[in-house]
């Protein structure tokens, strides 16, 4: 059956080892520095086009629209990848699990795809904005585009399940190295010990269909729109009319040009073989992973006057802004000198108590070879990130205590909301990433190593801090956009979102809209992610015949739910019902509201790692090991 297939396909081959892009040190060194600032630029770069389409109502168009889907999709391909080849360089054998090599393939193969179609729709997109604009507004209407553009995605998704399904049910029971430095489906596929002749048929007409109609396409449409623009009497409007299609065109060229020359022909050469892929396959698959997506928002912001003009709009908006408040005056915890004095106290104790408790669960995961394991690796970046949000208002909040006048810069405040943003919304993802390692160990024992091997809670840690950054972005860049011409006080001890969104001078209805769809992503989908884990959880732990053993298979998850109950209880609290009152209203926020942010803020973090020291045995005696070894070194 084709379980028992994908039971000997694990069984034979539970990993893959991938040899990377060179075997000298030296090299992989500079291609780690090189790749590393490649996707810091990728991620740069097409998060300001997507933030200035959506920004700006100029930018409200199909073309933006699609654009703005291309550049998502760019980040969605790269971040598949590079943070598992960067991981690669830095550990000395790069290895991936079977099932984390068939996820790759299929996000890798599916945004590939998809952006063939992609390009395609936008080709016909200026056909009609060039050959026929009396009847643009009717036939690209968003009733028209917007399913468009989903059509795209569903159809690389439906054509990459297709072909990744066919590989995965290959049985790889011979060599499992594979010369390449991602799971490249061709590199794959020569490792199968079958005849692949399904799959190249299958990759055959995939090609045809993905590739060669969407060129054939998008020829034709730019046959139309040459005839057409050639027609136009004036050289001046020949070229504003050229203008509008040429950033496309400059993409789609370097795009194809490259996919055609990787997938045009799929090799059916024996599998068996261990024949070496030549270096330039390599870079030419590097040139299209990374290259590709990064020129694409240099492409279109050097060669589209509306981009430059868009982002010139955002960074004028910002400026006026800062001109109209300069500053935000805190109100803080208290009027009253006596109080404030016992918040320092309070609070810098409780501030030193974070710091030592998460560092020292950082030390001894690091240090300790026994905690080298997903779950503890997951509660590394728990205890690193809770020392980050911390780090990004505590100080200032003490600070304040010892300072008459409380203020904070405009970008000061700008860059503290999205710092304590993203690092609340990681926290979020991330103990859905750790409710998810817990149901693996307990519900699937066996398959625990193969499911969450290095290959896989790496690219899961990152994903959460990635997805937590983004949608930070995306909140604060609404906010600054905002015009704040009246009122400057914050009735909080730190810039809270909900507060400062009270001062401005305009409708906050799209914030308040974003920040709903935000909590049902980070809030809603986590916390259900988490309740079936522990159903299922609670249902195998019950089904364990003896006492001793239910309560042991508990306490390897009973400090995370209680990390769990503690910090969502409080964040669903807080932020589960955005408020849209009057923003010019100067409303005084209750006292609780801040206790329970401060709780949250404070506290939190500072219970997570006496939570886990106390509830977890293993935590306990790696610490002992350590404060034993430093005591030897002493002595």
């Amino acid at each position: 059956t084709e379980f028992e297939m994908e039971v000997a396909n694990q069984s034979t081959v539970t990993e893959f080892v991938l040899l990377g892009l060179s075997a000298h040190p030296t090299l992989e060194k500079t291609f780690f520095v090189l790749i590393l600032s490649m996707y810091l630029v990728i991620l740069l770069g097409n998060g300001v086009l997507i933030l200035v389409t959506v920004l700006d109502t100029h930018l409200h168009t199909p073309m933006y629209f699609f654009l703005g889907n291309l550049s998502f999709l760019d980040i969605c391909y790269t971040t598949s990848s590079v943070p598992l080849v960067l991981n690669g360089f830095l550990t000395p054998r790069k290895t991936i699990s079977f099932s984390g090599c068939a996820v790759q393939m299929f996000l890798s193969f599916a945004m590939g795809a998809t952006e063939c179609v992609l390009l395609g729709m936008m080709a016909f997109d200026r056909y009609v904005a060039i050959c026929n604009p009396l009847r643009y507004p009717v036939v690209m209407s968003k009733a028209a585009y917007v399913p468009m553009a989903i059509s795209s995605w569903v159809a690389g998704g439906a054509n990459s399940l297709v072909q990744i399904s066919l590989a995965v049910q290959l049985p790889f029971c011979g060599d499992n190295v594979i010369n390449h430095f991602i799971c490249e489906i061709l590199a794959v596929l020569k490792l199968a010990c079958a005849d692949i002749s399904i799959n190249v048929i299958s990759m055959g007409v995939a090609n045809v269909i993905f590739l060669g109609v969407p060129v054939l396409f998008i020829f034709v449409s730019y046959v139309f729109i040459l005839v057409t623009i050639l027609r136009i009497p004036s050289a001046e409007g020949r070229r504003k009319a050229f203008s509008t299609c040429s950033a496309h065109l400059t993409v789609v060229i370097i795009f194809y040009g490259t996919i055609l020359f990787m997938y045009g022909k799929p090799k059916s050469k024996d599998p068996l073989g261990a024949d070496k892929q030549d270096l330039a396959d390599k870079l030419i698959s590097l040139f299209y992973g990374l290259l590709t997506p990064m020129l694409n928002p240099i492409i279109y912001s050097l060669r589209n006057k509306d981009v430059k003009t868009a982002r010139e709009r955002a960074w004028e908006m910002e400026v006026a802004n800062q001109s109209m408040v300069a500053e935000f005056i805190l109100l803080g915890l208290s009027d009253h000198p006596t109080l404030e004095k016992t918040f320092f106290v309070l609070i810098l104790l409780m501030y030193l108590v974070i710091l030592l408790g998460n560092g020292v669960l950082i030390l001894v995961t690091v240090l300790d070879a026994h905690l080298h394991t997903p779950m503890y690796f997951f509660l590394g970046n728990l205890s690193f990130l809770d020392i980050c949000y911390t780090t990004s208002s505590i100080p200032l909040v003490l600070n304040g205590f010892l300072t008459p006048r409380k203020t904070i810069s405009f970008s000061g405040c700008a860059v503290q909301m999205f710092l304590s943003f993203a690092m609340g919304a990681t926290e979020c993802v991330l103990l859905g990433m750790m409710a998810f390692d817990r149901y693996v160990a307990i519900c699937n024992p066996l398959r625990y190593p193969v499911v969450m091997s290095k290959a896989a809670y790496v690219p899961m840690a990152i994903s959460s801090w990635v997805a937590g950054g983004a949608n930070s972005l995306v909140q604060i860049s609404l906010a600054v956009q905002l015009p704040f011409c009246g009122d400057n006080v914050i009735n909080h001890f730190t810039c809270e979102i909900l507060a400062v969104l009270k001062l401005a001078c305009a409708d906050i209805s799209v914030n308040v809209i974003s920040m709903g769809v935000a909590n049902v992503i980070f809030l809603g989908v986590p916390v259900l992610f988490i309740f079936v884990s522990y159903i299922f959880i609670l249902t195998t732990i019950l089904r364990i015949p003896s006492a001793e053993g239910r309560r042991k298979a508990f306490s390897t998850c009973s400090a995370h739910l209680t990390v769990v109950i503690v910090f969502y209880g409080t964040i669903l609290f807080m932020y589960g019902k955005p408020k849209s009152k009057d923003p010019l209203g100067a409303d005084k926020q209750d006292v609780s509201d801040k206790l329970i942010s401060l709780f949250y803020g404070v506290l939190t973090p500072m219970l997570n790692p006496i939570i886990y020291s106390l509830r977890n045995k293993d935590v306990k005696v790696a610490v002992w090991n350590l404060v034993g070894r430093n005591c030897l070194t002493q002595g």
